[in-house]
């Protein structure tokens, strides 16, 4: 079974017009407010560098290290500003039904390479033979748990041999933002 993860993330919001514009040009998400992702390159990971105490926190496997068994932790271990700041809580392998850790709100669903560094829906640029841009909700991700799915079949038949697209997953992204009800 599945278990939530979190990990302290940047937000991309329209408090950053210029590069919002350029990427809804660069990925078709003409509609989306803010992207909300696990893509380490489009919502960077707050914490740069792990300290000791983290390594009794986080993941020990699989390039996942920036993410943690705990919440509360991560909240403690670091002051957030919410108009700069996020608490992502992530399940990959979402099961049809599942319980949203309390004070999150779902944001949708992600699709991530197998080295957990970029998101395939989101990072890769367009992908018209696995989905349309106007599929994506208002953080740019899926709504459907079973839509995703498909997507990330579509995406692995396609390239199989590539470690971005051939080994992706689908994760569910849920959040917390502080100081914002």
């Amino acid at each position: 079974m599945s278990e939530w993860l979190h990990t302290l993330r940047e937000r991309f919001t329209a408090d950053q017009p210029q590069r919002l514009d350029g990427y809804r040009t660069f990925s078709g998400f003409h509609h989306i407010t803010e992207l909300v992702t696990l893509d380490s390159i489009m919502c960077p990971d707050l914490i740069d560098e792990l300290n000791t105490e983290d390594w009794e926190h986080n993941v020990h496997e699989d390039f996942r290290t920036e993410l943690f068994r705990d919440a509360e932790y991560l909240l403690a271990r670091q002051a957030l500003d919410g108009s700069k700041h996020q608490l992502i809580a992530a399940l990959e392998c979402p099961p049809t039904e599942f319980a949203i850790p309390s004070g999150f709100k779902i944001c949708g669903f992600d699709i991530m390479d197998s080295y957990f560094g970029n998101s395939t829906l989101t990072n890769c640029g367009q992908i018209p033979e696995a989905f349309k841009p106007t599929e994506v909700n208002k953080f740019g991700l899926i709504d459907d748990r079973d839509r995703a799915f498909t997507i990330r079949d579509t995406m692995r038949k396609l390239q199989p041999d590539d470690p971005h697209l051939g080994d992706c997953e689908v994760w569910l992204l849920a959040r917390f933002i502080p100081n914002v009800g």
